[in-house]
């Protein structure tokens, strides 16, 4: 016996709620049906993949190898029924896409709401974690495309389209800033002012480091440090703190007065970001059409970074 649908969905019941009876249940099933289903598969493989015990069963580490396969199955399952039922008319579909803050913050956003323009039906879910995390869900399931900036491509991932994204991140401050009134910001002065700024492990904050290191110079530390982009736009609004983030998070406060770009061509950085699905499973229509808002929508951009 191999892993199949009913199988996978057995391995991932049972992990789940750590009893056979209780897998039985969640799956509609008999529990001696659950018992035969799951000593078969571990015939076939050789091994045992649960440890039974007075309390329950629990994953061995054989068990716990396949779970990762077992989720994707289901899953991609659940993805073939969705677009079956969007072909035919009967569901609105739903999108998971997955990125970091500040993509998903700006870019995103401008892409589903261009979506949902033509297509007010389609659910979105969207997940914004770290690049790892992002990726990790990717490939066992949990979400349909993934955005990040850093370069990814391996086995279980590929590009779901070739052309690179761009956004533009610069330096932001409140409106009315002493700042604004020099005609340029340089490296060495940025350097004595204070800032908000993401946590250093984040690939934004990374390069905003390299730039001074690179001409050996040493900034301040900042002054709030937080994944949270509100958080970050509320510290601006607040005081004098500056900010480096991408143009689009920002559009909002600029268009209504709050918020202005400091002129810093030496932390002006072009960002590449790339959309990632996986290798194997087909996209949803959904997926498909929120990809090609998603190209759009860097284009629509592309005169802010060139």
């Amino acid at each position: 016996m191999t892993l199949g649908v009913r199988s996978a969905a057995v391995i991932l019941e049972c992990a789940r709620r750590g009893s056979l009876g209780g897998a039985a249940a969640a799956l509609n099933m008999t529990q001696p049906a659950v018992t035969r289903m799951l000593k078969r598969l571990e015939e076939s493989y050789g091994v045992a993949l649960f440890h039974r015990t007075t309390r329950g069963v629990e994953p061995t580490v054989f068990g716990e190898a396949l779970l990762p396969y077992a989720k994707l199955i289901v899953s991609e399952i659940g993805n073939a029924d969705d677009v079956i039922r969007q072909m035919r008319g009967a569901s609105r579909g739903v999108v998971r896409i997955g990125g970091v803050g500040s993509v998903v913050g700006g870019f995103v956003m401008a892409a589903v709401g261009m979506m949902r323009e033509e297509h007010p039906e389609v659910q979105f879910s969207v997940v914004e974690d770290l690049e790892d995390r992002v990726l990790d869900a990717l490939k066992d399931g949990r979400i349909d495309i993934a955005i990040s900036p850093e370069p990814y491509i391996d086995d279980e991932i590929t590009l779901a389209t070739p052309e690179p994204m761009h956004d533009l991140v610069a330096v932001f401050c409140r409106a009315g800033h002493p700042v604004l009134d020099r005609p340029e910001l340089t490296l060495l002065d940025a350097a004595r002012l204070d800032w908000v700024l993401p946590p250093d492990a984040t690939p934004t904050v990374r390069e905003w480091q390299r730039r001074f290191h690179a001409r050996s110079i040493d900034p301040k530390a900042p002054v709030v440090v937080s994944r949270s982009v509100q958080v970050v736009k509320s510290a601006v609004l607040a005081g004098d703190l500056l900010c480096w983030m991408p143009l689009p998070l920002m559009r909002s406060e600029m268009e209504r007065g709050e918020i202005a770009q400091v002129c810093a061509p030496e932390l002006e950085w072009r960002r590449t970001f790339r959309i990632y699905r996986r290798k194997k499973g087909l996209l949803t229509p959904s997926a498909a059409i929120l990809i090609d808002r998603l190209r759009r929508t860097s284009e629509a951009w592309s005169h802010e970074v060139r």
